[in-house]
């Protein structure tokens, strides 16, 4: 079966890497195995050249800057028949499901991934805004997309309410790395994500003062663009807690590759790319049930962290008695492996894409 996939994102910047990665995830698999051509479709002004993706032309065969002056020429210039093209539109309340509504009405094959924007935590941030905007218009296109995929069972029966239809799930994937050293005189807690109110890093820091501040082997590192939470923690920065700034690339794999623990006491999330990619490297999670994976405390694959300090210092507590568990870094590194690897994400995603074209 012949078909093309095109994802629209909003920008390929570096701090909208969440959700452009997760949307490239498995493509580059799909050409191998299937020959199923992607590209990425971007709703913004180009990026800089150093906020592309090292990867991204090694996985797609293409990318085009969308936009309301170049729509019809990138249209026209299409090769391949509408009927056989998907458009998957990537997060929502922005330019990719107007998009994604637009080309369905031309013919193209609608998917809409609103990757946890549409949470119960997430709607309630800016609600008059966001409810008005919702219910006059991205309600009523999203009930023309052909398919809805969640990215997790918890976001799946959520959206189920709320759109009152079926929705599929097919979670995110990451590219599991090669093996690495972990040291053993000394322990890294890593939070790596924006700094917003959202991601509970203030009560993280400061459970971590009330525990860990005096211990010379453990160590808490905040790395991540800052997004209003930075003059927050600043007065709690030095000694045993640092913040580094952003990191990408190579020096993020490092950073991975060195640390134990990954921090992540979140009020929402669909489904965070982050923590796979950090028990792909061994990294023990401490992680909010807002974050929607719920296999990591039913399987015992690391710790419930819920955004408040009386929750962060309990967990904190423990591991303060313990020593890092290398047999459970080595269990999240397989497990990982085992189920959200590029491809056993791919392979789901090749047979929701055949679903769909098909129409069953």
């Amino acid at each position: 079966m012949e078909f093309k996939v095109i994802h629209i994102v909003s920008s390929l910047a570096k701090i909208n890497f969440g959700i452009w990665n997760a949307a490239i995830i498995g493509s580059d698999f799909l050409f191998k195995k299937y020959f199923v051509i992607s590209e990425v479709w971007i709703c913004s002004d180009p990026p800089v050249k150093n906020d592309l993706h090292t990867s991204l032309h090694e996985i797609y065969l293409g990318s085009k800057i969308l936009s309301d002056s170049n729509w019809n020429v990138i249209l026209e210039r299409e090769e391949i028949r509408q009927e056989k093209s998907i458009v998957v539109t990537h997060g929502c309340w922005l330019l990719p499901t107007r998009y994604g509504r637009q080309l369905k009405k031309r013919g193209f094959t609608w998917i809409y991934v609103p990757h946890g924007m549409l949470e119960p935590w997430s709607m309630k941030q800016g609600l008059i805004k966001k409810y008005l905007y919702w219910y006059l218009l991205e309600k009523k296109w999203v009930r023309n997309a052909d398919l809805v995929r969640a990215v997790s069972t918890i976001e799946q029966n959520n959206l189920q309410k709320t759109l009152k239809r079926k929705v599929h799930c097919v979670e995110n994937g990451v590219v599991i790395p090669e093996k690495f050293y972990k040291s053993k005189k000394e322990e890294t807690f890593l939070f790596l994500s924006r700094l917003h109110y959202k991601k509970g890093i203030l009560p993280l820091v400061q459970a971590w003062c009330l525990v860990m501040n005096d211990q010379a082997n453990k160590n808490l590192v905040i790395a991540g663009p800052d997004e209003g939470e930075l003059k927050k923690i600043r007065q709690y920065l030095g000694g045993n807690i640092k913040y580094i700034g952003s990191v990408y690339g190579k020096d993020k794999a490092k950073l991975l590759a060195e640390s134990h623990y990954f921090l992540l006491p979140s009020f929402s999330e669909g489904f965070p790319t982050s923590v796979l990619e950090a028990m792909s490297y061994g990294l023990i999670p401490l992680i909010s049930k807002w974050c929607n994976f719920e296999t990591v405390f039913t399987e015992r694959l690391g710790y419930e962290c819920n955004p408040d300090r009386k929750s962060i210092t309990g967990v904190l507590e423990i591991l303060n008695e313990k020593s890092f568990d290398t047999a459970l870094s080595d269990r999240n590194r397989q497990y990982i492996k085992e189920n959200f690897s590029q491809e056993k994400i791919g392979e789901k995603l090749y047979q929701l894409y055949k679903t769909v074209i098909s129409g069953s």
